[in-house]
């Protein structure tokens, strides 16, 4: 059923007007020279990007490690998909490469083929949807410790988005016994996120991986606690009599199709640790944006509460309603085209080659940058406005494949986009049967790139429950 036709429905509230939301972003008018280049970045990549990337195709930044931004769909197209094999990931190789080693993130070609194909079962849609019970528990575990404290009261709702997504990785994709890697997760990721600015910097800069960088000593210290926690799990796992088919089995009992070898320590903790860092933040991330939206709109509040009404009849969600949640998953889909999980992917040319009329030298790292393609001027019609009737299925389907990408695109898109998609709703659906959320503070929170889009202090808001 289309969101046109539920707002027809006699019983169905009219959808509200879309609502205006002041830029949290103001991007510098002429591009920054280097010094302030430099400084910016560190605080916040996205300050970095001139505002005339909101509003053309290609956006060249001189230097001896030259940067463009491109935000044409054909030419990002050619960037992920047709000329694939010369615009590569060096840059994010890079700076998660220590982190992650050679897992289905940070691998290509052969490497990262197989180790795709041998998690793409767990990603099926029937797969998916039998987690849907849980991604409904795990909700409704969060908010029961929600009641405990009086109506009204400020919540950090990132925080809490951070662990329940975690909590739902943790019972699904890569359930464990093993109470070490939560705890280990929350302490070092965000160390490792705060050390990204400066890794990224020097990557983009190709700066020699020896030089002394501000917080390199953090970032190692976490990635030593992220990566020791994982092979504490595996070995956890190994003592299992029975394990069960899930992802972790199915990536332990894999086979390169070339080699006839199993995957060893180093790549499964690699491909473990992937999957449970992006497989819970990116969401996580998706929900506290989602959130904040639907707390300056309490008329779309509104119109979601009662969707979900007439879908479950008051039942808790489940699976065979997810499909028919339409407008909530219009406003996910808004919410992720205001604020991308993540705002910036970037290739680096190896070769000579030209992106429409224009040429490419080796060595040029050419800029997505999701966060302002998403809110570019000549694409999308009042852009900084939230409004969820862009994503009504007759709508949706004119916008170019290469214009809106909250998951990637191309042969690399996220694995886990569906999976993510319907735990969002599911579990979006799930809060809104019983909670409002309202603003906290009066200010606007300002979304700063690190490898995923994080609130600058955090996403305090009001919960009332019924």
């Amino acid at each position: 059923m289309s969101s046109v036709a539920l707002a027809a429905s006699p019983t169905a509230p009219p959808l509200p007007a879309p609502l205006s939301l002041p830029p949290p972003i103001t991007p510098p008018v002429q591009p920054l020279n280097r010094l302030a280049f430099v400084a910016s970045f560190v605080r916040n990549p996205l300050q970095i990007v001139p505002q005339a990337v909101y509003e053309q195709d290609f956006v060249p930044y001189g230097g001896r490690s030259p940067i463009v931004w491109v935000t044409q769909p054909d030419l990002i197209k050619a960037v992920l998909l047709d000329q694939r094999d010369i615009f590569r990931k060096i840059v994010q190789i890079r700076i998660l490469g220590p982190l992650l080693g050679k897992g289905i993130l940070t691998s290509e070609d052969k490497e990262w083929k197989w180790q795709r194909q041998t998690s793409a079962p767990m990603f099926r849609h029937h797969e998916l949807m039998t987690f849907v019970p849980t991604f409904v528990r795990t909700t409704r575990d969060l908010i029961a410790r929600w009641r405990e404290a009086p109506q009204g009261s400020v919540h950090e709702i990132e925080r809490d988005m951070t662990k329940v997504t975690f909590d739902v990785i943790s019972a699904t994709l890569l359930p464990s016994a093993d109470a070490t890697i939560g705890p280990a997760i929350e302490a070092s990721a965000g160390h490792f996120q705060k050390a990204g600015a400066w890794s990224l910097l020097y990557a983009v800069a190709n700066a020699p991986k020896w030089l002394p960088r501000p917080r390199r000593r953090s970032q190692r210290h976490a990635i030593h606690l992220l990566r020791s926690s994982v092979a504490a799990m595996l070995r956890e796992r190994d003592a299992t009599a029975q394990p069960r088919d899930d992802l972790m089995h199915r990536l332990m009992t894999a086979r390169d199709p070339d080699t006839g070898r199993p995957m060893n320590e180093e790549q499964l903790i690699d491909n473990l640790l992937t999957f449970y860092l992006a497989g819970h933040d990116t969401t996580a991330k998706a929900l506290t944006w989602t959130l904040y939206l639907l707390a300056q709109s309490p008329e779309w509040t509104a119109v979601l509460k009662d969707e979900i009404v007439r879908v479950t009849g008051g039942a808790p969600v489940a699976a065979e309603h997810i499909d028919k949640l339409v407008l909530t998953q219009q406003v996910i889909k808004e919410g992720m085209r205001l604020f991308p999980p993540v705002p910036v992917m970037s290739r680096q040319a190896v070769a000579e080659t030209a992106l429409g009329t224009h040429k490419i030298a080796p060595g040029t790292s050419v800029v997505i940058p999701i966060y302002a393609l998403h809110r570019h001027r000549a694409r999308w019609s009042n852009p900084d406005m939230f409004d969820p009737t862009r994503f009504a299925p007759e709508r949706e389907a004119k916008i170019p494949r290469y214009q809106y990408m909250p998951f990637g695109a191309g042969p690399r898109i996220c694995i886990g986009m569906a999976f993510a998609m319907i735990e969002a709703t599911a579990m979006l659906a799930t809060m809104l049967q019983s909670v409002r959320f309202g603003p906290a503070t009066d200010r606007t929170p300002m979304p700063i790139a690190r490898v995923t889009l994080v609130p600058k202090g955090g996403m305090p808001l009001r919960i009332w429950l019924d």
